[in-house]
């Protein structure tokens, strides 16, 4: 009949070799395994290749280069092969006619192999249940088209054990076996039990032929009746061996070949805000607050003490001048009359600098002898009208008559310059320069309050002093500014000092309140995405000596997912259907086990589903790869 010959990788699986070995086509099957394959690493591997292909009607043979490989495939029951070659010669040998007795003994012991293969596999190599007695005879499934040689054990079954229906399938008549099998063994004392036969040579390059292990019947043989015709059987404790086995081997199917699945869901996001807010710096503030309303920080109240000073010119003046005098001298040229000239009477020079007399003064009437007149004169003192230097006139400077005078008749001269005329000034401090000297040394003091106020030192470490906060106390003179006032001193000297206060603000606690305050909005349901928060905040506002930061943050959000509840509302869908539903919690990547299998298991314990919180935001700058 025709075979088949698959070559496996080195990392493939059990599950993947047995799957490519039912798509092959034909009933004997061929398996090439390279050094260091991983399903040569057990001898449980082959079992389970060999009643995997017996459930599926293929004979199966193992084809190594690898001595450690062949002896563990045919210690597990399989034809071993060190090369293709030998293999493809094994196919051309001939075979003996189907159906033949040898044949049936053939399909039999296959069976109680099958059994002791499912026996072994569900306790455990080399536990007391396995059948065959731990040898390493190779075993080929009964397709009956090879003779073999009837166990031993075939022999001593009873004639009233009944053979399997036709109709009956594989897995029934191996169940049934590994039944009995577990019956006889439970049944049999262990001192009495017979000795396993010895392992098999395995020669290269032909099949392993393995005795079949001897299968149990519903009677009993003789050598069975002789050991144990003296000893009672508990019934119970038979059910209980049988239910027992049963128990584990259906275990370890359902553990191998139940579906499963495997469930990520990756929570969606959604943006939250940006929400506006103003957050203020109160000094009265001990720690943040987000919940008060408006959210606040902590402000200190810096205090220093400013001082300036100055020299001061004396602006006022001290005036002492004195009036020029002196004596004019009047002729009176009228021979008829005298002239009187009153005191006060005003003379001048030419350029106009004028005098008063200070007394009053008869001047005599002229003398005349024959046609020639002789004046007659007359002296006064006399004063400049005004003070000062400008009175201080050369003799016979002062020519001008009083007014109302008849100048034919009268004339005035001043003999001698007069003199003592001055005017001295002397400066002065006015309250005037005392006030002004004030105001600028506040304008100072003022500015110098905002340069000091620039000195990171007066506030804690962080914090930014904002001077349009500041506030300057009552300044203190350093002399007291009356007694500068009508000093007669060019300038004088003054100085203020003040104290004064600003308020400062560490920034910082800024962007923390308002994530706390963007975070009190955020409901139980849901959850801010970790490092998704970003807040911009404006500078800061001064008002009314208040400070106060605009500022608005934004996040991003995922919903806490109950990974129990979303998997009672998966489990029995088909897989598109579930992709749906939980698609509307987020991202979903599902993976069901086999790749045929359509529909999520409807056994809690088959379904792994998670929730991924690892959620990661997209930024600009590159990301490293997964």
């Amino acid at each position: 009949m025709a075979g088949g010959i698959i070559y496996l990788d080195i990392d493939d699986e059990i599950t993947s070799a047995a799957a490519r070995i039912r798509a092959t086509e034909g009933r004997r099957v061929g398996v090439v395994l390279p050094y260091g394959s991983r399903v040569a690493t057990s001898r449980i591997n082959f079992r389970l290749l060999s009643r995997d292909a017996l459930t599926h009607e293929k004979r199966l043979s193992i084809v190594s280069g690898d001595a450690a490989t062949r002896a563990l495939a045919a210690s597990a029951g399989l034809p071993v092969f060190s090369s293709v070659a030998e293999y493809e010669a094994s196919e051309e040998a001939p075979r003996p006619p189907r159906g033949d007795v040898a044949g049936g003994a053939a399909g039999a012991a296959g069976l109680a192999a099958g059994a002791s293969f499912g026996l072994e596999a569900a306790a455990g190599p080399g536990s007391p249940s396995s059948i065959g007695s731990g040898t390493g005879s190779a075993l080929e499934p009964p397709l009956g088209d090879t003779a073999r040689t009837p166990a031993p054990g075939a022999e001593r079954r009873s004639s009233k054990s009944a053979p399997a229906p036709e109709q009956a399938t594989l897995d029934e008549i191996e169940t049934a076996e590994l039944a009995t099998a577990a019956a006889s063994i439970a049944a049999t004392p262990p001192p009495r039990a017979t000795a396993a036969p010895a392992p098999m040579a395995v020669p290269v390059g032909r099949p392993v032929e393995a005795t079949p292990p001897t299968r149990v019947g519903s009677g009993r043989d003789t050598t069975g009746s002789a050991a144990t015709g003296g000893r009672s059987r508990t019934p119970i404790a038979i059910a209980i061996g049988i239910v027992a086995l049963v128990i584990l081997v259906a275990g370890v199917g359902l553990y191998l070949y139940l579906p499963s699945a495997t469930i990520v869901v990756t929570p969606k996001e959604q943006s939250v805000g940006p929400v506006a807010m103003t957050i203020e710096a109160d000094p009265s503030a001990a720690t943040p607050d987000a919940t008060s309303d408006p959210p606040v920080v902590p402000a200190e109240t810096v205090t220093t003490e400013v001082t300036t000073s100055g020299t001061f010119p004396a602006t006022g003046k001290r005036i002492e001048q004195a009036k020029a005098t002196g004596i004019v001298r009047f002729r009176n040229k009228d021979f008829t009359s005298s002239n009187t000239i009153p005191g006060g009477s005003i003379v001048s020079t030419p350029n106009g600098t004028k005098f008063k007399t200070l007394a009053t003064v008869t001047v005599p009437r002229a003398d005349i002898v024959g046609l020639q007149v002789f004046p007659k004169t007359a002296s006064v003192k006399v004063s400049a009208v005004k003070a000062g230097p400008d009175g201080n006139v050369e003799p016979n400077t002062i020519t001008v008559i009083p007014r109302g005078e008849d100048p034919i008749s009268l004339d005035v001269n001043n003999p001698e310059a007069l003199t003592g005329g001055k005017r001295d000034e002397f400066p002065k401090v006015t309250q005037a320069d005392v006030d002004g000297a004030i105001a600028s040394l506040a304008a100072q003091l003022d500015a110098a309050f905002v340069e000091q106020l620039k000195d990171p030192s007066i506030a804690s470490p962080g914090a930014t002093v904002f001077p349009e906060t500041r506030l300057l106390g009552t300044s203190t003179p350093n002399v007291d500014p009356t007694t500068l006032v009508d000093q007669e001193i060019e300038s004088f000297d003054l100085g203020l000092t003040a104290s004064g206060t600003a308020t400062a603000v560490n920034a910082d606690p800024v962007r923390i309140v308002a994530e706390e305050r963007l975070k009190a909005g955020i409901d139980s349901g849901h959850r801010l995405v970790d490092g998704s928060v970003e807040v911009d905040v404006a500078p800061a506002v001064v008002t009314g000596g208040r400070i106060s930061f605009p500022a608005t943050a934004s996040a991003r959000e995922t919903a806490i997912l109950d990974a129990a509840k979303l998997k009672q509302q998966v489990l029995g869908k088909s897989l598109d259907d579930a992709r749906a539903i939980l698609a509307a919690f987020g991202t979903v990547d599902l993976h069901a086990w086999p790749d045929w299998v359509t529909t999520v298991p409807t056994i809690d314990g088959r379904v792994d589903l998670t929730v991924n919180d690892a959620v990661r935001i997209e930024s600009a700058s590159p990301a490293p790869s997964p």
